[in-house]
């Protein structure tokens, strides 16, 4: 794991922006299900900062339900269905359906403009911090793997920030479901461009506090995404298949 990135951000306070770049690599996958954070003095040491620091960062995460402390085990990164505390089964039976894209995507569209209404009343200012950072990371020049894992953070974050176990884990599912849509034949420089646009137009809503149009904003999108989806596919069919 390469640390540098961690601590980096300047309107924050020290835990909240220890907190904020750790929970990114989380959402990221980074830092992934059932891996161990170093120990607070590590950290410490590594960063400058004091262990209370460190301490209160941690705190922070796992009230979010993010990760998991024990002595004698040390800190662990949990899985989206531990944080809902759901039983394995449970995914297993999500994971097994193996829908299509498309059905996907109809989901996506019924899902997540709610969340963006909820989320919108009830973000902190450390939760616009963290959406406000990755925004501006898309909109920067980066490969086309580190826009889908910007792209995958982002929506993972609006769904945390519901502050509700239940819909961060839903979108979890459907962002595993629709990884193939964030593959590199599909993130041509016009689509990256739009859902940039897309996702700071969701995220000013969002800080504003207009839950009305963080919905209509993230409906949009989603409902462009499924358009942009469907005419590569269609692009990318033989001359020569006519209709079935």
């Amino acid at each position: 794991m390469d640390w540098e990135a961690v601590g980096r951000a300047t309107t924050l306070s020290v835990p909240d922006r220890l907190s904020v770049d750790l929970e990114r690599l989380i959402l990221e996958g980074k830092l992934a299900p059932g891996e161990k954070v170093p120990p607070e003095r590590e950290l410490a040491e590594y960063f400058g900062v004091s262990r209370p620091s460190i301490r209160d960062a941690l705190r922070e995460l796992e009230n979010r339900g993010l990760i998991d402390r024990k002595p004698g085990r040390g800190t662990i990164v949990l899985a989206p269905g531990e944080r809902a505390n759901l039983p394995e089964d449970t995914l297993a039976i999500v994971e097994s359906l193996r829908p299509e894209l498309h059905d996907i995507m109809e989901l996506r569209a019924i899902i997540e403009p709610p969340i963006a209404r909820i989320t919108a009343a009830r973000a902190t200012s450390r939760d616009l911090a963290q959406l406000r950072e990755l925004v501006e990371a898309m909109e920067k020049d980066v490969t086309k793997e580190r826009y889908a894992e910007l792209d995958r953070a982002f929506h993972q974050a609006i769904a945390q920030y519901a502050h509700n176990p239940l819909l961060a884990l839903i979108n979890e599912q459907i962002a595993q479901q629709i990884a193939p849509s964030r593959a590199s034949r599909y993130q041509t420089k016009a689509r990256r461009k739009a859902s940039s646009a897309a996702h700071r137009s969701i995220y000013e809503a969002i800080a504003a506090g207009d839950g009305e149009l963080a919905e209509q904003q993230a409906r949009a999108h989603v409902l462009d995404i499924s358009k942009q989806i469907a005419l590569a596919a269609l692009a990318a069919k033989p001359h020569d298949e006519g209709p079935k």
